[in-house]
């Protein structure tokens, strides 16, 4: 298909219809029973040839999965979750790198109608401990790698089960401990599918706010309708596109958007377990001739930073890359296009939301831009106030509500979901953005304090909040630095406890605390000491003060 063969934005929108995509692209009717589990898996497996999961373990052993294999094993899961005594509605934190356990757990959790609460491999203990606690999470399923992030909360929330996966079945447990496989090995490989409603919650996902700990975003499995037409319309995944979507499925964008929708749409997903480096990204998209790919900006300026050589030694098959999750800028576009033949098409969503903006097929791409609406939404740059922007002029990003958003609440916390909302009518994303005359969106940062590191956003408390606990701080601040790799690195300033006195060494075990004990994306990657912070006359930090000392 050439670009001119595409449609035009104008008419995917006026074209698009929710309930009319839902009963053409789902197998259970929403308006009776909707569980991601069954439209993912389930409902593939009648073919025992077709492919879900295509894995690649750090070491490079390569392993697939057909869609009747991950059936029984999820329904093997889903098993030992009813063995267990999860119900459902009952919460399940999953604590797993890009594995196949990790989908295995997650389809299975969804399968026996549970709620997945995902934590991100890089956070500490602290953070680990806060999201099942908050969760009320039963149970806690890990590998053996992470499994000491769990020592020291046994005591704290002694009624929580861990079950541990590893390489040799068997190491990296504790006392008390169960194991992945061998309770898995216990178990029937068939299970009924328990049937939510799509208002039931799938998904508990932790975002970060400016001002205390993150909330849970509450997603219901009808979350599954509002990002599927986004490999459709956005990503242009076609029946014989290798895709690569290089995110992790603790994110929302790794298990939903760039995840599940491509298995409910039957084609199947290219899981790389490796960290992303220059040379084996182009070591696997030339060996699995990717066609399609998709990551966060900083994996593709990791990419750009190795030069211009690499690309010359590969011979690639992709026809279209696609970002999200941060700013992408201009150059990183142009240089993939100049160097790889394709450019980068931006796109931008939210937790709560799902995506809102993005360059479709054959639209013109401008540099630096997120391009256009997503199909079924209204998407506006408004004041505080609610009163629409005039062109490229800058303002907040906000969507009109619908019945389809991503999420339908924060967890335990109404009143915040409430405040989101300019006029009851509009959800304000807090990202800043202008609109040009022919209606390409432009994003030009935060209105808050919230910080983007890597493509994870980050707020301030947190971090602020595990610098205090160091025993040398007396206070803290800390605020999003520009990195040319990871969009923004955190910066804090800190005024020590009478009796300290600043030093390289001191700022080095700061760092590290905060990355032990929080996470390790978002701790402080430079340090400065003040001998006080800016603040208002009531006491408030400011952080506007803090900027302008970059």
């Amino acid at each position: 298909m050439s670009w001119n063969d595409y449609p035009s934005v104008e008419e995917i929108h006026r074209q698009f219809d929710w309930e009319e995509f839902s009963r053409r692209h789902l197998d259970w009717d929403p308006g009776e029973r909707l569980n991601i589990a069954h439209e993912v898996v389930d409902r593939h497996a009648r073919d025992p040839q077709k492919v879900a999961l295509f894995c690649i373990s750090r070491e490079g052993k390569e392993e697939k999965y057909t869609y009747r294999e991950l059936k029984k094993l999820t329904s093997q899961f889903a098993n030992v979750l009813r063995e267990l005594g999860i119900k459902k509605g009952d919460a399940v934190a999953r604590l797993l790198p890009r594995i196949p356990e990790a989908y295995i757990t997650l389809f299975g959790t969804w399968k026996a109608g549970a709620i997945d609460v995902p934590l991100y491999t890089a956070f500490g203990p602290e953070a680990i401990e806060y999201r099942v606690q908050d969760s009320g999470a039963k149970l806690l399923i890990t590998d053996a790698e992470n499994r000491d992030k769990w020592v020291g909360t046994r005591e704290s929330l002694p009624e929580v089960n861990v079950l541990v996966t590893s390489r040799d079945r068997s190491s990296g447990m504790r006392r008390g401990d169960l194991s992945f496989w061998s309770e898995m090995d216990k178990v029937s490989r068939e299970f009924a599918t328990v049937e939510t409603s799509s208002e039931d919650i799938a998904i508990l996902q932790y975002t970060s706010g400016t001002t205390g700990l993150p909330k849970g975003t509450a997603i219901p499995h009808k979350g599954i309708i509002t990002v599927l037409p986004y490999p459709k319309y956005l990503l242009d995944v076609k029946d014989d596109d290798m895709f690569w979507g290089y995110a992790d499925p603790a994110w929302v964008y790794g298990s939903l958007t760039v995840g599940s929708t491509l298995l409910c749409l039957g084609h199947s997903l290219l899981v790389d377990e490796g960290r992303l480096e220059a040379k084996r990204w182009y070591e696997i998209m030339e060996r699995w001739e990717v066609t399609n790919f998709s990551a966060a900006p900083t994996s593709y300026r990791t990419i750009l930073a190795a030069g211009e050589d690499l690309p010359k030694h590969y011979q690639l098959k992709v026809e279209r890359f696609t970002s999200g999750g941060e700013f992408l800028n201009a150059e990183a576009m142009l240089w993939f296009e100049r160097n790889l033949g394709v450019p980068i098409a931006d796109q931008y969503g939210i937790t709560e939301v799902g995506m809102l903006l993005g360059n479709y097929p054959g639209m013109k791409l401008k540099p630096g831009s997120m391009g256009k609406p997503f199909p079924g939404f209204e998407i506006k740059i408004m004041d505080e106030e609610g009163n629409e922007a005039a062109p490229n002029q800058t303002g907040l990003i906000v969507a009109k509500k619908n019945p389809y958003f991503l999420s339908t609440n924060y967890w335990k916390q109404p009143e915040k979901w409430n405040e989101s909302f300019i006029k009851d009518q509009w959800f304000n994303t807090g990202d800043l953005a202008a609109k040009d005359e022919d209606g390409y969106f432009y994003f030009k940062g935060r209105s808050d304090d919230l910080m983007s590191i890597s493509g994870y956003r980050v707020g301030p408390a947190e971090v602020e909040g595990s610098l205090m606990e160091h025993p040398a701080v007396s206070e803290a601040a800390v605020i999003g630095k520009p990195d040319p790799i990871r969009g923004e690195i955190i910066k804090a300033f800190i005024v020590l406890k009478s009796g300290f006195q600043p030093s390289d060494r001191l700022a080095g075990e700061i760092q590290e605390s905060v990355k032990q004990r929080l996470s390790k994306h978002s701790f402080p990657r430079q340090i400065e000491f003040l001998s006080e912070l800016p603040k208002t006359a009531s006491g408030k930090i400011m952080r506007r003060e803090l900027r302008k000392r970059l």
